[in-house]
């Protein structure tokens, strides 16, 4: 075999992700150690100029470590910690996902990633009834690109209507949020948007043409987040509390919020725009910690909350 066609194979399999071992490509290539690593040197000449890599020896093998390689490492990572953080998928799909995060990674790279998320994957706790959610995510984002309605079932959360209910609504927005997926959609149903949990879609009976919607008046994904603990619900208030815990995580749960005063005991009065019924959620769980200044709905509802948890102990 030319010299040249023996390097270009080489560098196609370096190229591929294979790691090469010499006493293997001597063999077959019936070819000295000398003119082997004379070989190497080129296609390490080569990816040099062409600024595409390291050519990697270790005990008589040769492996191609891209340039972004570490950083490729980092990013796979940092996704893939997310992923098994978000409890969203079965392990099927779980498994499947993070294999293909990681299929763009040189088999050496693989392994390390592998090794390295032993831990999480082993403590993976999906969902309680987690559900195959890949191709129900694909739909719902095809429908949404061809400005598509949706007929589907639906199971509500109310414990006084767990059955499927046909419903029939145009899908403007797909997210995921605290373990789960959410799709906004303009619902007849509900007169206006409302969000659904993907995982509580049951069947897609038929899709059709959808209108263009006013942009000015559709659903902000934008403003959810930033108004928005837990429920979708409630007026968007301007509230004020004193707390007494870290201040980043408070600010941390209400994006845009400030701190607007420090106090001399270290704690902080902090303002924020919340949608008012998932905020309560927040603001309760914070105990002690946490004290609502304003406005005085939002007080007298906390009191009477925790009046009536209080009775629930008696």
């Amino acid at each position: 075999m030319q010299s040249n066609q023996r390097i270009a194979e080489l560098m196609v399999q370096l190229m591929s992700g294979e790691t090469l071992k010499q006493s293997d490509l001597e063999t077959k290539y019936h070819i000295s150690r000398r003119t082997c690593q004379r070989d190497f040197s080129y296609v390490r000449r080569a990816l040099s100029e062409y600024a595409a890599g390291d050519l990697v020896e270790h005990d008589g093998t040769y492996r191609l470590a891209r340039q972004s390689e570490e950083t490729d490492v980092e990013m796979v990572l940092t996704m893939s910690n997310i992923l098994l953080g978000s409890r969203a998928l079965d392990q099927d799909e779980l498994t499947a996902t993070l294999d293909y995060i990681s299929s763009s990674l040189s088999p050496v790279m693989q392994a390390v990633v592998r090794q390295q998320l032993i831990l999480s994957r082993g403590s993976y706790v999906p969902l309680s009834r987690a559900k195959p959610l890949l191709h129900r995510l694909r739909e719902v984002a095809a429908s949404i690109v061809r400005t598509e309605k949706m007929v589907f079932t639906y199971r509500s959360s109310s414990h006084n209507n767990s059955q499927l209910q046909v419903h029939h609504a145009q899908p403007v927005a797909l997210f995921f949020e605290t373990y789960y997926f959410y799709v906004a959609m303009l619902s007849e149903e509900h007169h206006g948007y409302w969000l659904y949990r993907l995982d509580r879609m049951g069947d897609i009976l038929d899709t059709l043409p959808g209108d263009h919607l006013d942009y000015a008046e559709r659903f902000s994904l934008q403003e959810h987040r930033n108004y928005t603990y837990l429920i979708d619900s409630g007026a968007l208030t301007q509230i004020r509390f004193e707390y007494h815990n870290y201040v980043q995580t408070a600010l941390d749960h209400f994006p845009g919020s400030r701190v607007v005063k420090q106090n001399a005991d270290g704690s902080v009065v902090i303002e924020a725009f919340v949608k008012v019924d998932g905020a309560l959620l927040w603001l309760m769980s914070q105990g002690a910690g946490l004290k609502v200044l304003s406005p005085v709905s939002l007080v007298d509802r906390i009191k009477s909350e925790l009046h009536h948890t209080l009775n629930q102990y008696e």
